[in-house]
């Protein structure tokens, strides 16, 4: 009886122990990052591998750029462990071959083996999500986009007002607050539970002036450190909520924006920070080293250019 209640009494802190904190994850992608820029790709490589290591679910886009750092530092062995992984999250193909530093290793055996098992590579992919999950969130988001579009094309200021205000806002609410259903049910719909890190997110993003957010948020943060949404995309609704909440008065983390103020800057950098995003320097940095390297780092959304802050 007794070792039975000691058992029980720490029972919360095996299962902890079991599920990591994404935010030390993010966190130490940050790390990689910086490693990136000063050019200590070794380095950078080795929290990539460590992370795979150390983590039940590792980020697409971080294998994507571990991939292109292999291949740019010509480490084959890495090149093609990040290869695999990134093809057993979904990377395709054809994805592939269209990012130019791999092109020179097309004609490797190697090479030319990982992707002739593309197919059993996305039956690993299927495996790993809730196909089902996946189906419905493509379905709304497929419908959020055709009344977006609506609005869009209805000619007439006040007659989009009225479409919006009619159709798009009360459906738009509906699809969030199934969205909430799911979290309680299984977590956030994202790239870890349905194969796809955005879809979600638009759909969420677009949920303005709506009091159900409250309920979201905290889930939202609940996912960042169980490792089923990614900082940037926690980033974007966060910033769009506080963005149309303060009707454009509110930078939050300075997403979109292409020139702010230092004190904004320092404001954005504090809540990057906080969930494990990079800051506005590093991300500058990082868009300048891509360009050099000719490599794609996925820092997406972004207006394709540096953020500026104003002195």
């Amino acid at each position: 009886m007794k070792n039975l209640f000691l058992l029980l009494l720490f029972l919360p802190v095996f299962c902890s122990a079991q599920t990591p904190n994404y935010l030390n994850y993010h966190h130490q992608i940050i790390q990689a990052e910086e490693y990136l820029v000063a050019r200590q790709f070794p380095e950078s490589l080795k929290i990539y591998r460590q992370l795979t290591a150390t983590y039940p679910h590792v980020f697409l886009r971080d294998m994507k750029v571990a991939a292109q750092l292999a291949a740019y530092t010509k480490d084959t062995a890495n090149l093609y462990f990040f290869l695999e992984k990134a093809m057993q999250k979904g990377w395709t193909a054809k994805q592939i071959l269209k990012r130019e530093n791999l092109q020179p290793f097309k004609s490797d055996d190697r090479f030319q083996k990982l992707l002739a098992g593309e197919d059993q590579f996305h039956k690993t992919f299927e495996n790993k999500i809730n196909l089902t999950l996946r189906k419905e969130i493509k379905q709304m988001l497929a419908a959020d986009q055709k009344r977006a579009l609506r609005v869009a094309l209805t000619p007439g200021k006040k007659w989009r007002q009225q479409y919006t205000m009619k159709k798009f806002v009360p459906q738009n609410r509906v699809q969030v607050r199934r969205i909430n259903q799911i979290m309680d049910q299984v977590g956030y719909p994202g790239e870890k539970i349905i194969g796809d890190h955005s879809w979600a997110t638009v759909l969420i993003s677009h949920n303005e002036h709506d009091y159900i957010y409250q309920q979201l948020r905290p889930k939202l943060y609940a996912a960042l450190k169980r490792g089923e949404i990614s900082a940037i995309e926690l980033a974007i609704v966060e910033s769009w909520r506080r963005v149309v909440d303060t009707n454009g008065q509110e930078k939050a983390f300075v997403i979109w924006e292409q020139e702010v103020s230092q004190e904004e800057a320092a404001h954005a950098d504090s809540l990057r920070s906080s969930i494990g995003l990079r800051s506005i320097a590093l991300n500058n940095k990082l868009l300048d080293l891509e360009k050099e390297l000719k490599m794609k780092f996925y820092l997406s959304p972004s207006h394709g250019g540096r953020i500026i802050v104003k002195p």
